[in-house]
């Protein structure tokens, strides 16, 4: 075979792996540009804790505003619960618009780091915990929020699941519990709790002890769902994304071991069809 027909035979394939590994490849290369900022200080953040909102885990939502900032873009992480699947990782305008970031996700033992490089000083992460086992009617979990940045106010929201009783709060150390936002249970049919604590240092963990009872595996609001007893359906968050991220590694994997194995092929034949000819 000549070597046009050969480049023309695997260029398909070489096209095939930058768009499979696209999304982590991007994201690594993102992740080495942009101006780090340890030393920065997270004005006000928000960190909304909704247990079983859309799916039987937890539904977790940081957002909030670095402070001082003069240089853009500017790298930061997060540290989420371990095992975590990111829906969003946004930078926001200071019109309010988002815009999602590539982001690299690396295990740091009992959280995941999640790096992003953000275009502006206002940021928005949101993601599903791994998800709970809804057979026990007593629910019970401990959610810790590590702080990456100093943080001057810290604002938890904790939305009780519909349909659940006996919901008790064991809030972290010197956090104050704040008035409840109205609006939100009256439209919703939500309790929410909310708590605040100020001047959090870098590295530093507030843990959130929730316990309720809830005799049904059905989350807050309306998905695709059936009970534990039967056989789950496709459509939930985690899972969705969870199944998508292992596709894209299958993929990228194949098409690794397709290109070596083509690669291989031709430079044997190469060396098969010099010898043919050598005297």
């Amino acid at each position: 075979m000549k070597l046009t027909n050969r480049i023309k035979y695997l260029l398909p394939v070489f096209i095939l792996i930058p768009l499979i590994a696209g999304c982590d490849r991007e994201a690594s290369k993102a992740i080495g540009i942009g101006k780090a900022t340890q030393n920065l200080a997270i004005g006000r953040m928000r960190v909304s804790i909704w247990p079983e909102h859309d799916d039987p885990s937890v539904l977790a939502i940081y957002d909030g505003r670095f402070e001082d900032v003069s240089t853009y873009p500017i790298k930061t992480s997060f540290l989420i619960p371990k095992g975590s699947v990111v829906s969003d990782a946004c930078s926001l305008s200071h019109e309010g618009q988002h815009f999602c970031q590539l982001y690299k996700t690396t295990n740091k033992g009992e959280y995941d780091e999640v790096s992003l490089i953000l275009p502006y000083p206002n940021f928005y992460l949101s993601f599903h915990t791994p998800r709970f086992d809804t057979r026990n009617e007593k629910r019970a979990f401990d959610y810790k929020v590590k702080a990456n940045h100093p943080i001057k106010i810290m604002e938890i929201d904790i939305q009780q699941p519909l349909r659940s009783t006996e919901f008790k709060i064991s809030p972290a150390q010197h956090a104050v519990q704040s008035q409840q936002d109205e609006s939100i249970s009256l439209v919703k049919g939500f309790k929410h709790y909310a708590y605040t604590i100020d001047d959090i240092a870098a590295s530093q963990e507030s843990l959130f002890k929730l316990n309720y009872i809830k005799k049904d595996p059905k989350p807050s609001v309306d998905i695709k769902y059936v009970s534990m007893k039967g056989k789950q359906v496709s459509g939930s968050p985690y899972e969705t994304q969870k199944k998508i991220k292992t596709y894209i590694y299958i993929l990228f994997t194949t098409g690794i071991l397709i290109t070596l194995a083509l690669v291989l092929r031709f430079y044997r034949s190469r060396k098969k069809k010099r010898n043919m000819t050598s005297p």
